[in-house]
């Protein structure tokens, strides 16, 4: 019989995760970090590095540390978990494409903004292959990629690209 009130139980980790999660969008950052830290610290433990789990949670731990301003601390996590992702899992992933994602937004962040556009333009790239023009994740992406190429003072590959984005936002609205 599983014991459900052990620190590792996978449905308690789960809840935990959920409820940072709540914490966040709730704008309780702190409380989200505090959570999310203990979630990662037992997941780091109990699963493979490569865990799908485990690496959510990591993910989500550096989005709430980016949330908060703790930009380093964002980067680094995030870098691991780009770096685990992309010897796990297709390039074409969609955990893998946000987790690209939210280090790009970590290193615009950091005033990293070449190493933000290489990684967007791949992200794009990639969404570009497998969603519709008008899917929120890869507008996200092409609208946070033109943001980096006016702050990199390339302001017709930002126009170009605001140019697409529009007119995929214009077919959303209809």
């Amino acid at each position: 019989m599983r014991n459900y009130f052990t620190e590792d139980y996978t449905d308690r980790l789960t809840s935990q995760h959920e409820l940072a999660g709540a914490y966040l969008a709730d704008r309780q950052t702190k409380d989200a970090i505090r959570l999310l830290e203990h979630v990662v610290a037992v997941r780091e433990t109990s699963l493979v590095e490569d865990h799908s789990e485990r690496l959510n949670s990591q993910h989500e731990l550096a989005a709430a540390y980016l949330a908060d301003g703790q930009t380093k601390d964002a980067i680094q996590l995030l870098e691991h978990v780009v770096a685990v992702r992309e010897t796990s899992q297709a390039e074409d992933h969609l955990d893998r494409l946000a987790s690209q994602h939210e280090l790009a937004r970590a290193y615009l962040a950091d005033g990293q903004t070449k190493d933000a556009i290489q990684l967007l333009e791949h992200v794009v790239a990639v969404r570009g292959t497998l969603q519709a023009e008008d899917h929120p994740d890869r507008l996200t992406s092409q609208h946070v990629l033109t943001g980096a190429y006016y702050t990199n003072e390339q302001a017709e590959k930002a126009e170009n690209l605001l140019a697409m984005y529009q007119m995929s936002n214009a077919l959303m609205q209809c």
